[in-house]
């Protein structure tokens, strides 16, 4: 691991001014943008590709290779923590097809030329995540940039007919969520550095604002492999929720499966809803931009236990938070909010 001594004065955040998923292109803009660019349709040679998490190509009958890129500004100050979230963040597309096996990350930073110190350490991040992943750090490409950005083009396989995509869910399945929002409003209140603002922050989020801020990193750097692995031959479709948040991803589940969703319930970091209160970030709406969120797992009802139970014994954290119905679009209508604490 680099040496971090140097690094405890640096503050990354305050080097953009869009942090983490939030820094993502809008949902409306992004589909007007493939559009107007003639990126809309199937390709022949894919077996998914555009508007999905990632891409696969059927490599032989038993083998397909997933591969997608994502990066992102920091949402974290720490350089070492801002590489594992990165790296956690880019996987984690790959883990929503379901692809989990000879994972290989090609390694995206960039840093303004002041920053260029902190490299070894949001490097090493980035390594030792992809290190626990299984997964190795195979190269990479590094620029000086205006804005720090880090992450990675993830490549993993597995068998053709386990992938999974947004475009299988199915009326009847019930819906589950591998992490609990609120990374956002997390973030956003360790950034807060006025002393008189802090204190409405912390009446706000009822709670030591250090400690919402560990869990919320504790979150981020889970992998969602083994939650992935556990949907695997019982999910219908995936996604992982992102900048889009939940209301997002799941508009993008639901469109691509030609199915409404009804969300019912919303898992939240313990005193991140007073937070997206004060900041406004739509929490309670699930409109929030999630960074390195869970899985959002669509499941057929008679395979819901057999789920819950692969979860329960692989220690992965989940709740039920809706399901698919006939019709379209998504609905979110007095949700139950749940305070989660680890």
């Amino acid at each position: 691991m680099a040496d971090r001594t140097e690094d405890a004065a640096v503050r990354l955040t305050e080097y953009a001014d869009l942090h983490g998923c939030s820094c993502k292109v809008g949902q409306s803009d992004l589909d007007d943008l493939l559009g107007e660019a003639g990126l809309t349709q199937s390709r022949d040679e894919l077996l998914f590709g555009v508007g999905e998490d990632a891409a696969a190509r059927k490599l032989t009958d038993d083998l397909a290779l997933v591969s997608t890129v994502d990066f992102f500004t920091p949402i974290i100050d720490d350089p070492y923590d801002f590489g594992r979230v990165a790296a956690c963040n880019a996987a984690s597309d790959a883990f929503a097809t379901g692809a989990s096996d000879n994972l290989d990350c090609l390694v995206v930073l960039g840093l303004p030329q002041e920053l260029t110190d902190v490299a070894p350490s949001v490097l090493a991040g980035i390594a030792d995540a992809i290190d626990g992943m299984g997964g190795a750090v195979a190269g990479g490409h590094t620029i000086i940039s205006p804005w720090p950005f880090a992450g990675g083009a993830v490549s993993a396989t597995a068998p053709p007919d386990t992938l999974l995509t947004s475009q299988g869910a199915s009326a009847g399945d019930r819906l589950y969520l591998t992490k609990p929002l609120g990374t956002q409003s997390a973030m956003g209140a360790l950034r807060v550095s006025d002393d008189e603002f802090a204190d409405v922050v912390a009446d706000a989020a009822g709670r030591p604002i250090n400690q919402i801020g560990d869990e919320a990193l504790a979150w981020m750097t889970t992998p969602n492999r083994a939650a992935a692995i556990a949907g695997r031959d019982l999910a219908t479709a995936a996604t992982d929720i992102t900048g889009f948040g939940l209301v997002g991803q799941a508009e993008v589940l639901a469109d691509n499966s030609g199915v409404a969703v009804e969300l019912t319930r919303l898992p939240v970091i313990a005193g991140t809803e007073g937070l997206s209160a004060l900041f406004g970030y739509g929490l309670e709406d699930g409109a929030s931009a999630e960074t390195s969120g869970g899985l959002l797992l669509s499941v057929p009802a008679a395979r819901s236990a057999d789920l819950e139970s692969r979860l329960d014994d692989a220690g992965v954290f989940y709740r039920q938070v809706g399901r698919v119905t006939d019709g379209s679009g998504v609905s979110l209508d007095e949700p139950t909010i749940e305070p989660i604490s680890r």
